[in-house]
């Protein structure tokens, strides 16, 4: 796994783990979500820009993706 890799995947997890946080839900249903709607594609594939900002404005444009495809969190 390159380094990119690895920064990519901690981005996931620790959106993950906010996003689990403030929506109030379970581990395995955030996780079920991101899955279902290609969240972690969507990070792995914007990591670029996502990581010029804190993991708090990535689980922002991650709430408004999912609103935009009509996901109420």
């Amino acid at each position: 796994m390159s380094e990119r890799d690895i920064n990519i995947a901690d981005m996931q997890c620790w959106v993950v783990r906010m996003a689990q946080t403030k929506w109030n839900i379970s581990k395995k249903d955030c996780v079920d979500l991101f899955r279902k709607y290609n969240i972690f594609d969507f990070i792995a594939d914007c990591y670029d820009s996502l990581h010029l900002n804190s993991y708090a404005c990535a689980l922002a444009d991650v709430e408004m993706l999912l609103k935009n495809r009509g996901v109420t969190v």
